[in-house]
């Protein structure tokens, strides 16, 4: 398959610092590419200026073969790159089903007119939209969560419902925060076969950051490696874990 997401010459300076010096990379469609890198590294950063929650200073960003360099996060939603966050970004005080609920797309009921004129299809979307978030919750093993208020779940629930909110958007591309942080590793576990799952049942492709190098062996290939903003190598997890400039990376900090 052809690229799906292609990032070239990313550049994004904050005052004297260069968070991203010409970084680049191209994940192919259907992937499940990693990116890692030590802290400091401008995984971040690219990852805010792929999503239109940063803008470049420099550089392209293409996806899905259309120019997209410093659209903002809802137009790139429109168009199918959906990204999750380290820190959970759900809706604390409303239920585990009414935080998928609101991340449907192209709902009716949001046009307050509607709802006074046009009742009858306004409902019938509101019960496909439910039926489709109950769907998700299966899918990700929080069916039995539903009518909880998300403020309840743990930590590791919390990440399984950043990426249920991220799959009732349907989108094309994931890209996923440190989905391994903070959870136990029982619920990596899960965490693991749910992304694997997506990607081959449903050609779903993601990028993910992450520091837990035991999931990025499991899960990742290719994976992107980044030291002092720029991209030091791409392989495979073994390939990039055995070079000696990413490991110098790792120890330093820097490129060697």
């Amino acid at each position: 398959m052809g690229a799906l997401l292609e990032v070239s010459e990313l550049d994004k300076h904050f005052g004297g610092l260069r968070a991203c010096d010409r970084a680049s990379f191209q994940i192919e469609e259907g992937r499940i590419a990693g990116m890692i890198g030590p802290n400091g590294a401008g995984k971040t950063t690219a990852f805010n200026c792929v999503a239109g929650f940063l803008k470049p200073d420099g550089g392209t960003v293409r996806f899905a073969g259309e120019d997209v360099t410093g659209l903002p996060p809802h137009r790139m939603f429109d168009r199918g790159l959906v990204r999750t966050f380290q820190i959970p970004q759900g809706l604390e005080t409303m239920t585990v089903l009414e935080n998928l609920m609101l991340a449907g797309e192209q709902q009716s009921g949001e046009a307050v007119w509607r709802n006074w004129l046009l009742p009858g299809r306004v409902g019938r979307e509101e019960r496909q939209l439910e039926a489709r978030a109950h769907e998700v919750l299966e899918q990700t093993q929080l069916g039995h969560q539903a009518y909880i208020r998300a403020g309840a779940l743990s930590g590791g629930q919390r990440k399984l419902l950043e990426l249920a909110r991220a799959l009732m958007a349907e989108p094309k591309m994931i890209l996923l925060d440190e989905p391994g942080a903070g959870v136990n590793p029982a619920l990596i576990q899960r965490l693991v076969g749910h992304i694997r799952e997506l990607s081959e049942r449903l050609g779903l492709t993601f990028l993910i950051i992450e520091h837990n190098l035991d999931l990025i062996r499991q899960l990742c290939d290719p994976v992107v490696v980044m030291a002092q903003g720029r991209v030091l190598d791409v392989g495979t997890p073994g390939d990039v874990l055995s070079n000696p400039e990413v490991q110098a990376a790792y120890l330093t900090g820097q490129r060697t």
